[in-house]
């Protein structure tokens, strides 16, 4: 990495020069066999704080999708302005500006620093930032080619690291790193690699290889895993050296870089895929295991977890950071102790999701909510305070056949009638919770719990307990969803 060729990002390495101090670093992330560290204790054990946490938890990162905490648009206002936005066959007008305003870089990354103490809070560990950010809104991916219409890459088409970029992602570091949090760094990304010149050689994606975790080394902080790419087995890369059968190249490149200081692994669609023999090689040379689930059910996610273990091993941690919005793909993956992702898409409204600008990074509204709660549930953690729902959009949720306060003695028929207020997209699945912990969930109706037509909550222990009925809607093609539920407390009695 040539610092002397980037003043501002040799001020900033030695000395913090936008605003903030240099400090020593206080978060370390480690990996002893198969399980992360934090300064030496394996997470969420009563060494790492958490005397409450799922046993199952130990180990592992929960963890957040937040790949666009320092994205930019440098084609904006030309493009993705709200006088001049991008066509989207599947979202429509696409554009980024904040509803009070233009849209501002700086502004969101600071509101996602802002954010991360709540996130904490709630017993949250983890999150993925990347420097190329990732697809901005539901079915907007350079519908008509490679690349991506937007343009946000920290890189230069000759792999430098822009100044702005660096910058924000030091302000993201250092904050983590005061909080005890832990950033998956992502280095590249689908429809956004072509920024970067393709050589046959890869020379431009090494040097951005090397330039990226130089300054990362040039930082106090030590609170990083590397994910060379997103994805690489969905076949959106145009750099030969980003696929199956030449990331091991990408591997290589970045470990020589790290020199041991950080973990290196890039992630696979799906579950690791033994392809070939050179797939079969990157995978070996990955410090972690990392794979992304979204789109699968529960049993599935499940599935791709034993699968993705025959084939990489047991002797390293593996993490999921990409999967969706369901507690109950959580708790599958908690249950195989395997760390879990919450990626929620939202559409470029400053309110709904964490991946599409302008974000809204607070926990907002009803499907943010349940992933938090969940969260805190497992981790022995205070919930967060429950959002308004005042969307006006998402679907109306009725139960027949439990009202509140009932005294329950005997088998009943309990029914969810949910009403679909959008007129595009269907109802996706219905979640039932019995005290906040998963209980079933059913993708068409009629909506049952326990996929019973006639429930017996007798089974329970006599005394007070809560349903909550959670209903989920697509907004779009691929990942969008919204969500609203309710609670109905009821007793037991036998």
């Amino acid at each position: 990495m040539r610092l002397r060729a980037w003043p501002a990002l040799a001020a900033l390495a030695t000395g913090f020069a936008c605003g903030w101090p240099a400090q020593a670093q206080s978060t370390v992330v480690g990996i002893r066999g198969s399980q992360f560290t934090i300064n030496g204790h394996p997470t969420y054990t009563a060494e790492a704080g958490f005397r409450k946490a799922d046993a199952n938890l130990a180990g592992t990162l929960l963890n957040v999708r937040a790949v666009q905490a320092i994205f930019d648009d440098a084609n904006y206002p030309r493009q993705g302005s709200r006088a001049n936005p991008y066509s989207s066959n599947t979202m429509g007008a696409v554009a980024f500006d904040y509803p009070d305003g233009k849209w501002d870089a700086e502004r969101q990354t600071g509101e996602f620093v802002k954010a991360l103490p709540d996130w904490r809070r709630c017993g949250l560990l983890a999150f993925t930032v990347n420097l190329q950010g990732g697809g901005p809104t539901d079915g907007n991916y350079g519908e008509n080619g490679p690349m991506q219409p937007h343009d946000n890459s920290a890189y230069d088409s000759q792999g430098e690291l822009k100044p702005a970029y660096a910058r924000r992602l030091a302000k993201v570091l250092a904050e983590a790193d005061r909080l005890g949090m832990v950033a998956i760094v992502g280095l590249f990304y689908q429809g956004e690699d072509e920024r970067v010149a393709i050589a046959p050689d890869g020379r431009y994606v090494k040097r951005a290889i090397e330039n990226a975790i130089g300054y990362l080394k040039s930082l106090p902080h030590r609170n990083v895993l590397i994910e060379v790419n997103n994805e690489v087995s969905v076949g959106g890369y145009s750099h030969r050296i980003l696929q199956p059968d030449g990331v091991i190249e990408a591997l290589q490149t970045a470990k020589a870089a790290a020199a041991g200081q950080f973990p290196v692994a890039t992630s696979w669609a799906g579950g690791l895929q033994a392809r070939s023999e050179r797939a079969n090689a990157a995978v070996k040379e990955m410090d972690y295991l990392l794979i992304h689930t979204n789109g699968q059910t529960p049993e599935q996610a499940r599935e791709t977890i034993a699968a993705s273990r025959r084939i990489g091993g047991t002797d390293r941690p593996m993490l999921i950071n990409e999967d969706g919005v369901s507690a109950f793909n959580l708790e599958a993956a908690v249950n195989q102790r395997v760390g879990w992702g919450f990626y929620d898409q939202g559409w470029s409204n400053y309110r709904d999701g964490f991946q599409s600008p302008p974000t809204n990074w607070s926990i907002n509204t009803p499907i943010k909510w349940l992933f938090f709660e969940q969260v805190a549930r497992l981790t022995g953690s205070p919930a967060p305070p429950r959002p308004r729902d005042d969307a006006g959009d998402s679907p109306v949720v009725k139960v027949i056949g439990l009202a509140a306060g009932q005294v329950v003695k005997e088998p009943i028929w309990v029914e969810a009638v949910v009403e679909d207020r959008h007129p595009r997209w269907p109802i996706k699945r219905v979640e039932f919770f019995l005290d906040g912990a998963p209980y079933s969930y059913r993708r068409n109706a009629p909506w049952l719990p326990g996929s019973s037509e006639w429930w017996n909550p007798t089974r329970l222990t006599p005394g007070e307990h809560v349903l909550r009925v959670v209903a989920f809607d697509m907004r779009g093609p691929r990942f969008s969803e919204s969500a609203s539920f309710v609670e109905i407390p009821f007793v037991v009695q036998r």
